[in-house]
């Protein structure tokens, strides 16, 4: 996360909450810090210390972790193309979605719901990595007659 101002220059510390972050990097007018692990979802205060004094005024909002809850459908053609609904939980910050590592376009429509197409991929079973929101979908090969 970068903090920018001025006279930030000889930052000691950079509170989140009562949580300290580390600072990686300050100049005049810049801090970067890697945020504090969240205490819980919600907003905090971020404060700034340094020789001169202290700075507040600033918050930072930590997210609960998203949740998907289905997907549908959950086969389609290994030529893509199939409009995929994914439903779940704190969807809004979706940044990416992708099928077995494969970028696909999508758009969120709310908080629950996500849509995605389906680019081109090989007969399988498409899960999300372990420890991340997941659902599944299925790529099946079309007939050949």
């Amino acid at each position: 996360m970068v903090i920018t101002g001025s006279n930030l220059a000889g930052a000691i510390n950079v509170y989140f909450g009562p949580t300290r972050a580390v600072i990686q990097t300050v100049s005049d007018t810049q801090i970067t810090v890697r945020a504090a692990g969240a205490p819980a979802p919600g907003g905090v205060a971020v404060t700034v210390v340094t020789p001169g004094g202290r700075a507040d005024g600033l918050s930072y909002a930590y997210l609960s972790s998203p949740t998907v809850t289905g997907v549908s459908p959950s086969t389609g053609p290994t030529t893509g193309g199939t409009e995929v609904t994914i439903t779940g939980t704190g969807l809004t910050y979706t940044d990416q979605v992708t099928f077995n590592g494969t970028p696909a376009t999508f758009a969120v429509r709310s908080d629950t719901t996500v849509t995605a197409t389906s680019p081109p991929g090989s007969e399988g079973t498409v899960t999300g990595p372990t420890g991340a929101p997941s659902g599944s979908f299925t790529y099946v090969s079309e007939p050949d007659v």
